[in-house]
């Protein structure tokens, strides 16, 4: 992402005109078809492109769980862009939004789970790339982009600007994110969450990678937004992070106050790293948590059902951790179900060529992980013929 914010070219390629004529030529469709058409690693045919970009993207989504450059990312929405800026947006949000139900700033919250791919380097890239070429489109969405997303994603964006830019050659517009942090703080409805995304503020030598010292840089710049050149800004800053009660979990853990922690809102990745490791036995929680395990009739989750189910594959789970795994696993099928025609006599087909034991792009598990996964999912959440097979 070393050429991040170029200044625009005017164009980065021909775009192909829409066929406007409903004339069809055998000779031409069956050339088209010929020019689109390789094989798979196993020698089976298949299309390079659907003729539809969108569709295209939509059906890449899952490569692009590996981090791609800002250049790469450029040339695909550039060509969006010129198409459909509307269409383009909207895919933005759905590649960056968490899957779940969402909460605005005015505090109201959509009444279904709303369903997004949760991909935050690729949403945010794409979101960045708006902001330098239309500025008023980012501006008009931003508030939906951290409400679908997070308000860390501000703090990202700041924070490439100055990995890519340094203090002096910034490309953003950090007053317009300086008034949206301030906003944020004095909505009753995000100011926990903006607290907990503050970036704390380190001494110099403290600060090893350029990531530590671009978020350094950041928490004294929001500290002078907050206080001016008070003496005691950064003293009064830090206070202030402390504060937020998003992260209250944390800040008892820190205290050693383990008894204190109300389970129900430490967020579901975390659930997952206390019962994978020995957190939960070291700290005489077992029977407390187990308990409260008992009680729920789901427990939240908002990563992708691999990723929950991977304990299972490798044998690296205990009865209370699969009580965890099983109530995130239903609230993964529930939230999904509500929206969903269940009745439906699609079946998941497993792909088990040699291949699939390769890792999926931008995961540490095999293809055939990710996809008895799935399986496992539809099987669960279907009501149709095929249920439970």
């Amino acid at each position: 992402m070393n050429k991040m914010f170029n200044s625009k070219q005017e164009k980065l390629f021909d775009v192909k005109e829409k066929q406007t004529t409903s004339v069809k030529n055998a000779f031409i469709d069956a050339a088209m078809e010929d020019s689109i058409t390789t094989t798979s690693g196993n020698g089976a045919k298949k299309y390079t492109t659907t003729l539809n970009d969108f569709v295209d993207q939509f059906g890449f989504i899952s490569n692009y769980r590996k981090p791609r450059s800002f250049e790469d990312i450029s040339k695909d929405m550039f060509l969006l862009w010129s198409q459909d800026p509307k269409l383009t947006l909207k895919l933005t949000l759905y590649i960056r939004m968490i899957s779940r139900k969402v909460q605005l700033f005015d505090g109201s919250k959509t009444e279904k789970t709303q369903i997004g791919q949760g991909l935050k380097h690729e949403g945010i890239v794409r979101m960045l790339w708006i902001a330098m070429n239309d500025n008023k489109t980012f501006w008009n969405n931003i508030a939906l982009f951290v409400s679908i997303g997070s308000w860390k994603d501000v703090i990202q964006m700041l924070s490439y600007d100055l990995q890519y830019h340094g203090w002096d050659n910034r490309k953003l517009d950090w007053n317009g994110f300086g008034q949206l942090i301030l906003a944020g703080l004095e909505n009753p409805n995000t100011v926990n969450l903006v607290k907990k995304y503050l970036p704390s503020i380190r001494t110099r030598n403290k600060c090893k990678t350029l990531e530590s010292q671009a978020d350094n840089l950041i928490g004294k710049w929001i500290s002078n937004l907050l206080f001016k050149n008070d003496s005691k800004s950064y003293e009064k800053y830090r206070k202030l992070k402390s504060t937020g009660t998003a992260h209250e979990w944390q800040q008892l853990i820190s205290k050693g106050k383990m008894l204190d922690i109300d389970f129900s809102k430490v967020h579901g990745r975390a659930l997952s790293l206390m019962v994978s490791g020995k957190f939960i036995q070291n700290n005489g929680l077992t029977k407390m948590f187990d308990e409260w395990v008992d009680k729920q009739p789901v427990i939240k989750y908002t990563g992708y059902v691999y990723e929950l189910l991977k304990p299972l594959q490798n044998n690296n789970f205990t009865p209370i951790s699969k009580k965890v795994i099983d109530k995130q696993f239903k609230m993964l099928v529930d939230q999904v179900k509500e929206q969903t025609n269940v009745n439906t006599r699609f079946i998941p087909v497993l792909d088990t060529s040699g291949s699939m034991g390769s890792n999926a792009v931008g995961t540490d598990v095999t293809s055939i992980h990710v996809a008895k996964s799935i399986g496992i999912f539809f099987s669960e959440m279907l009501e149709g013929h095929f249920k439970n097979h």
